[in-house]
């Protein structure tokens, strides 16, 4: 459904709009990007054991601030990035925008709107991955029964984009994060099709709160998976970011 554009000038958003930006990570400068983060975050990035996720950390914390800063007018190390809520940075302050982050391999999706909750979810498909041992553990069991009904071929695709969707959606409503992935992931059930024609959020303990929020995937590029979840109605549009 993405068609990634440049944006002419410094991005709009419109209330009913979300914003989802692509980033390649290797394109962010390294010193640059740790220039811009705060204590905290650089803390945080000194804790990656290996190298290579402690840049990709960096890379995706500061593409985010550089992302947010185009919004709030602002330098990318002046942006109010604290706390993490659930697993999510938020802004300090009065601010009514709302964002995501995720990355995966080389690859970062930040998704954007104002004043209600989002999330994003990118993942590098990867082979030799226990695709129906991992569904049987962390998907809800009609999930895990219709990707045994998937070919054998698509199966990867349909594992990651499950796990996508799902991810984006527990991102965006924070359901049950507290309480950790293995236990959230089972109690709601999404698609498991590679390439549905619609897409859902099935609870079955609060069958009222599912036509809240909208689900959609985000075609990232081949060989990686990307979702969307926004609460309300989808009005997306799609950006590359120029470092």
């Amino acid at each position: 459904m993405a068609r990634w554009e440049t944006p002419p000038g410094e991005p709009i958003l419109e209330e009913d709009e979300v914003h989802v930006w692509r980033i390649s990570l290797p394109s962010i400068e390294p010193h640059g990007a740790w220039e811009t983060l705060s204590d905290e975050e650089r803390r945080r990035a000194a804790r990656h054991r290996f190298a290579v996720h402690r840049t990709r950390f960096v890379a995706g914390r500061a593409a985010l601030r550089a992302v947010l800063s185009a919004y709030l007018g602002m330098p990318a190390s002046e942006v109010p990035l604290v706390g993490e809520a659930g697993g999510k940075p938020r802004l300090t302050g009065d601010r009514k925008l709302d964002f995501n982050l995720a990355h995966s391999g080389d690859l970062a999706l930040v998704a954007v709107t104002r004043g209600r909750a989002v999330g994003v979810d990118v993942e590098r498909l990867r082979r030799g991955i226990p695709y129906e041992r991992l569904a049987r553990r962390f998907f809800a069991p009609a999930e895990a029964e219709a990707l045994r009904h998937v070919p054998v071929r698509l199966r990867p695709a349909a594992f990651f984009a499950c796990w996508t969707r799902k991810e984006a959606w527990l991102k965006a409503s924070g359901h049950g994060l507290d309480r950790g992935l293995p236990w959230a992931l089972p109690r709601f059930a999404v698609s498991v099709e590679p390439r549905p024609t619609a897409l859902a959020v099935i609870l079955p303990d609060r069958p009222q709160d599912s036509g809240r929020w909208s689900l959609v995937d985000v075609r990232v590029g081949s060989g990686y998976a990307g979702a969307l979840a926004v609460e309300g109605p989808v009005r997306a549009r799609f950006y590359r970011w120029s470092a």
